[in-house]
C-alpha cells in the first residue's frame, strides 16, 4: 500500500472515531437533559410518598415509583440505574417528593437513602400502652400490633426477657426510626439500648441483695412512677426494700393504676379492695413485673437504695414527698396535707 493510502486510512478511521465521539457526546447530552428535565408538571402537584421495601429489586422499585406517579417515564430511570451500575445501591425506606423530581433526582434520592426519619423519644416512666400509642401516633405501626408482638412468647424469648411481656425493657430514649419498621424490630432496638445502659454488673449486685434483676427492674419502675424528683429515688428505693424485708404491703398507688389500665392517676376504693397481681395493698411482695420503663437514674437507685429507715411517704402536692419512720408520724403528714389541700379548695371557691 502506497504511503498516500496509508495516510487517507489513518485519516479515514479519525474522522470515523470523532464522529463516533460526537455522536456519543451528543447522546450523553441529550439523555442528560432527558434524566434531569424528564419530570411532572408542578401544578397539580400535592406532593407524594413512596415506601421502598427492604429487599426491593430494581423492578419492583420502578413500579413502586411508576404507579406512585412519581416518575413519568420509568424506562429511563432503569435506564441511569444499570448505566450507573447502581442497582445495589438503592436504599430502602419511605421517601418524600415534595415537588416533581426529575429521573435523576429520584434516582439520587434514593442512591443517597434521603429517607424520611422518624424522631421517637421514649420518656422515663413511659409504659407499654405510652409507648404503642406514640408510635401509632408516628404512624410507624399499630398500638394493636406493637401490644401484640411485646406480649408475643416467642419475641420475648429470643430477646431474653421474662415475664409476659416487654415492659421495663424499653429503654427511655430518643430513636431515629426508619420506614418500613416492624413491631418486633422496634422492640429489639430498645431492649438493645437497655442492655447497653444497664451497668454491667447490675445482675451480680441484684443477685447480691437477693433478687432477680427482673425484680430490679420492677422496683425501679415504681420508684419512677412514684417520684419524679432525682434525690427522692434512692428513699424511694429503701423504701420498698425495708417494707420488703418487713414483710409489708408495699401500698404503693402506680402498681393499682397500672392493674386496673386506668392511666388518669385515680385510685379509688373499688381499686383498693380489686383483687389483682398488681393490688400491692392487698399483696405483699414485689407485683409480678414491671410497671413502666424505668430510666437509668431510677433503676441507680433501685441497685443502691439509701441507708433511711423511712416505711412512709406522702406526697406534697408539688412532685415531692413527705418521708416518716412510724405510722402515726405518718399519718400526722397526711392529714397536715389534707387540710392544706381543703384550705386551697376554699380559697379557690372565694
Amino acid at each position: 500500500m502506497s504511503p498516500a493510502a496509508r495516510r487517507f486510512r489513518r485519516t479515514g478511521r479519525g474522522v470515523a472515531l470523532v464522529a463516533v465521539v460526537v455522536v456519543a457526546a451528543a447522546a450523553a447530552a441529550l439523555l442528560s437533559a432527558f434524566l434531569l428535565f424528564d419530570k411532572h408538571s408542578a401544578e397539580h402537584w400535592e406532593g407524594k410518598l413512596a415506601l421502598i421495601p427492604k429487599g426491593s429489586r430494581l423492578p419492583e422499585v420502578v413500579g413502586i415509583l411508576r404507579e406512585g406517579g412519581i416518575i413519568p417515564h420509568p424506562l429511563a430511570f432503569r435506564a441511569l440505574v444499570l448505566l450507573t451500575f447502581s442497582g445495589r445501591r438503592l436504599h430502602y425506606g419511605e421517601y418524600a417528593f415534595p415537588t416533581p423530581p426529575s429521573t435523576f433526582e429520584a434516582w439520587r434520592r434514593l442512591v443517597r437513602g434521603d429517607v424520611i426519619k422518624y424522631d421517637v423519644t421514649v420518656p422515663p416512666g413511659a409504659n407499654l400502652y405510652d409507648v404503642a400509642t406514640l408510635l401509632e401516633e408516628k404512624k410507624l405501626t399499630t398500638a394493636k400490633a406493637f401490644l401484640a408482638a411485646a406480649t408475643a412468647p416467642g419475641i420475648l424469648n429470643r430477646l431474653e426477657i421474662p415475664g409476659e411481656s416487654a415492659e421495663g425493657y424499653l429503654f427511655p430514649d430518643g430513636y431515629i426510626l426508619v420506614k418500613p419498621v416492624t413491631p418486633e424490630e422496634i422492640i429489639e432496638f430498645m431492649v438493645r439500648q437497655f442492655r447497653r445502659k444497664v451497668p454491667r454488673d447490675a445482675e451480680k449486685r441484684a443477685m447480691e441483695a437477693g433478687l432477680s434483676l427482673h425484680q430490679i427492674v420492677t422496683i425501679a419502675s415504681i420508684i419512677e412512677k412514684e417520684t419524679g424528683i432525682e434525690e427522692e429515688k434512692p428513699i424511694v428505693s429503701a423504701v420498698i426494700r425495708r417494707r420488703l424485708a418487713l414483710g409489708m404491703p408495699l401500698q404503693m398507688d402506680p402498681t393499682i393504676i397500672y392493674g386496673a389500665r386506668r392511666f388518669d392517676g385515680t385510685v379509688t376504693r373499688k381499686d383498693l379492695r380489686t383483687e389483682g397481681p398488681y393490688n400491692t395493698y392487698m399483696n405483699r411482695g414485689l407485683p409480678p413485673g414491671p410497671i413502666a420503663n424505668p430510666g437509668l437514674a431510677a433503676l441507680a437507685a433501685a441497685l443502691n437504695p439509701s441507708t433511711t429507715e423511712y416505711l412512709y411517704f406522702v406526697s406534697r402536692n408539688d412532685g415531692s414527698h413527705t418521708f416518716s419512720r412510724t405510722l402515726p408520724e405518718h399519718n400526722r403528714a397526711v392529714e397536715r396535707f389534707r387540710r392544706a389541700a381543703r384550705e386551697d379548695e376554699d380559697e379557690d371557691k372565694d
